[in-house]
């Protein structure tokens, strides 16, 4: 439960890290999803204290020096293997994800901030005078319905998530053992992204029991960009009675 727990922070933090950036700054994020303790460095600033995830927002357009570490062990106290040593461009309004996957190899990913998807929601925020935890966070939402949080900014469309950060998601998923911890770990990631219903029936056929193959696919569906393809979810199902609850849902949803 306690790994589980950890998972999900680092996920939020990765996926869904929020923050308002001035005219010319720029967001970092940096997570760790490998089973080692990493040690986190920016611009010769080490943050320690950062629980394998760092957020830093308001960050200074241009080049940033990134270091990651893995942490000493008792077979090599007095060296630290470098998991990844890059100095990398900050554009201005553009947030930038790190990922450390379970493999200790880093995905690098980037999106111009177009809205306000990014305000302060009272994160871990290492540039900020709050700090709040964000498995706190999650645990006060409700989730049994996600919140239809779409763009504020109507001349800004929500895009479905980059196709590099949905693989890192699904392999994230796919190695959980039970569909309670998938389900913890999923919902969490959905309540703050988008997708398109590809990506929706891909995640629907990670879950073993056809009951939660149907809780899943309710829960995407205000999540879901193209929603007039979501008949292709159907198809996921093995039983009539869950296509019909699904399509239950749908015609009353609102």
């Amino acid at each position: 439960m306690k790994k589980t727990c950890i998972q999900i922070l680092f996920i939020i933090i990765a996926i869904t890290a929020r923050a308002r950036a001035g005219d010319n700054d720029g967001m970092l994020s940096i997570t760790n999803l490998s089973r080692q303790d990493l040690l986190i460095e920016v611009d010769g600033r080490q943050y320690p204290d950062c629980n394998n995830a760092l957020f830093l927002r308001d960050l200074t357009a241009g080049y940033h020096m990134i270091r990651v570490y893995a942490e000493k062990n008792n077979r090599l106290p007095n060296k630290r293997l470098t998991i990844y040593s890059k100095n990398v461009y900050v554009k201005p309004k553009y947030y930038v994800d790190l990922i450390i996957n379970r493999f200790g190899h880093a995905l690098i990913d980037e999106q111009l901030i177009t809205d306000d998807r990014y305000n302060d929601d009272g994160r871990n925020d290492h540039n900020g005078s709050n700090d709040h935890n964000a498995s706190n966070d999650h645990n006060d939402r409700n989730d049994h319905e996600p919140r239809n949080n779409w763009p504020k900014n109507d001349n800004a469309a929500p895009r479905a998530m980059a196709d590099d950060t949905f693989n890192a998601f699904i392999e994230t998923i796919r190695r959980e053992s039970f569909d309670d911890s998938r389900m913890t770990i999923a919902k969490s990631i959905i309540d703050q992204n988008y997708f398109n219903t590809t990506q929706t029936k891909q995640l629907v056929t990670l879950f073993s029991f056809e009951s939660n193959k149907v809780e899943i696919a309710r829960y995407m569906y205000g999540k879901t960009l193209d929603r007039k393809n979501y008949f292709v979810i159907y198809n996921a199902f093995t039983f009539s009675k869950s296509k019909e609850e699904l399509a239950e849902y749908i015609r009353n949803y609102k």
